[in-house]
Order: structure tokens, then sequence, then C-alpha cells
């Protein structure tokens, strides 16, 4: 069992809400407490702290209320801004000699959509030549805004994760046998992200924002679900012809996020596309806290 130094707080932040738990350790039953609140409109904007005063405000509160001074705090971002690329660098470098080579290449011989990435890499194939890696990169910006409120609260940041791949670390350690080609449908109240796993790491992803009234009817949410449906049909689809060139298609389904509608969004999903979906264990919490449970089981720091 890897213990944590006296216990750790895990939070993840969206652009409506904060869901927080404080683990013992990194086992999924080690949650002495956890809950969420509602951030005032505004404080979020498109993943950012836009309100770093009522964003402050929030965090210092519930640092005071849970005794959480001086404990570690691993958080998971918004991932509406998240690029993932495949590149092949020379493969005699090192883990860090081969982000360094890549911080050279960017504006050169592939371009990010923001300037000073946070990157991180999995290695896919090596050999005395060259390595393929896929590369993630999200703006460095964004987590030190994070960093910095964590900090003045009392609090240590030591981990930033990606909200899909908490949930996706979470579906791996609760399923018997864990599919090799995933869809990952995190669907939130104000968002929809879709991630493909290709063999247990992310390979394509796209982010939809969702115009959603507070309490939608049935009838309008039933319409918005349609709507989206043939967006993730794209997305299996492009899986399948463009990603692995038609050698493998999407087996697994994976639904989390705090849709209000989640449950009909399945039923829709498994009429539609026929696919099986993956049904996580009864922790005696909601679904909701999926991501929650993925994230307190990353090691680090």
């Amino acid at each position: 069992m890897n213990i944590l130094n006296n216990g750790r707080v895990n939070m993840v932040i969206t652009n409506r809400v904060i869901r927080y738990a404080f683990h013992k350790n990194t086992s999924p039953n080690s949650i002495v407490t956890y809950g969420d609140v509602e951030l005032p409109v505004g404080t979020m904007q498109n993943g950012t702290i836009a309100d770093a005063q009522a964003f402050q405000r929030v965090i210092r509160q519930l640092v005071q209320e849970n005794r959480w001074r001086r404990k570690k705090i691993a958080f998971c971002l918004v991932d509406d801004t998240v690029v993932i690329r495949d590149l092949s660098i020379p493969g005699t470098l090192s883990k860090d000699e081969a982000i360094g080579y890549i911080r050279t290449q960017i504006g050169h011989s592939f371009y990010l959509p923001f300037d000073n990435p946070a990157l991180a890499i999995d290695v896919l194939r090596n050999d005395e030549e060259t390595t393929d890696v896929r590369l993630y990169a999200y703006p460095k910006e964004k987590i030190d805004q994070f960093k910095h409120v964590f900090s003045a609260a009392g609090l240590h940041p030591i981990i930033a994760d990606l909200t899909a791949l908490s949930v996706y670390r979470y579906y791996v350690q609760t399923a018997e046998t864990a599919s090799d080609h995933t869809l990952l449908i995190h669907w939130n109240h104000d968002a929809l992200f879709l991630t493909a796993f290709q063999h247990h790491k992310a390979v394509f992803n796209r982010h939809i924002k969702i115009a959603m009234d507070d309490e939608p009817a049935q009838e309008t949410a039933e319409g918005m679900i349609d709507h989206y449906m043939t967006e993730i049909n794209r997305m299996v689809d492009f899986y399948q012809y463009s990603i692995t060139k038609g050698e493998s298609r999407i087996e697994q389904l994976i639904v989390s996020g705090d849709f209000p509608y989640l449950s009909t969004a399945k039923r829709h999903l498994a009429d539609r596309l026929e696919l099986p979906i993956y049904e996580f264990p009864d922790e005696n919490m909601s679904p909701t806290y999926v991501d929650l449970m993925g994230l307190g089981l990353k090691n680090g720091g």
C-alpha cells in the first residue's frame, strides 16, 4: 500500500462546481470525507479562474472547515484545452531530455494553440533510431493559477491531473477486464468531453460546450441528448476509420459526469450505438464522484 503522508486532499474542478475528498491513502476505500460545493456564477470560465477572489474564498473555507491546512492536494483540471499528439523523436533521449527536445520543436515541426505549455509524454515504441511518443500538452498558466490559490490557502499542490485520465484510471481499477478500445463520454452539466483510449492510453479527445438551463425539462433534455448522439457516433467512426485505419473499433463505452439526465443519455447510447456501457461498482456514493475516485488512485508527490 502506498501510504500518503497524513492523507491527501483530492479535488476535481469544473466550471460550475468543486468536488472534493480527503483520502487516507490511495486505496479506493480510504475516503474519510467527501462532498461538493457550487461555485458562484462567473468564478470559472472555460477552465480558467475568472474571479480569483471568489475562488480563493471557496478554497479557504473548505480548508478551514475540514482542517486541511498543510495537507497535500491533487487536483483535476478542466479538459477543454488539452492537446494530444503523436510524435517521433531521436531514440537516444531520456524522458526528461525528450520533453526538452519536444519544447525546441514547438513552432517548427509542430504547433500548439497556446504558449508556455506543460508537457507530459507516454512512450509508445522505441529503438536505437527513433522513439514514438504520445504528447499531452496543457496551458501552464492555467495550472499555475490553481497552484497559487491552493498554496495561499495553506495546501501543498503535488499533482495536476486530467479528468479523463482519472475516470479511466478508476475504470481500469474496477473492471474485471479493461477493453483495449474504449470511448470515455464524460458528460457534465455544461460540457461534453469525449476521449478515445487505445491500449489504455488516451489517443484522441474532443470538447463540446453545452448551453443548458439549470433545470431543463425532460423533453428538452431528450432533444439535446439526441443532438449530441450524432457527435458521439462520429467519434466512434473516426476512431475506427481514421485512428485505427479500419483495423479496430470501439468495444466499450465509459459514461460519467454530472449531467442531470445521465441515465437517459446512457439509454440513448445503448439504443443508438449498440455498444456495452461499463457500470461502475456501487461505492455507496453518487456516480458523479467517479472522477474523484480515480484521482485518489494516482500516486505521486
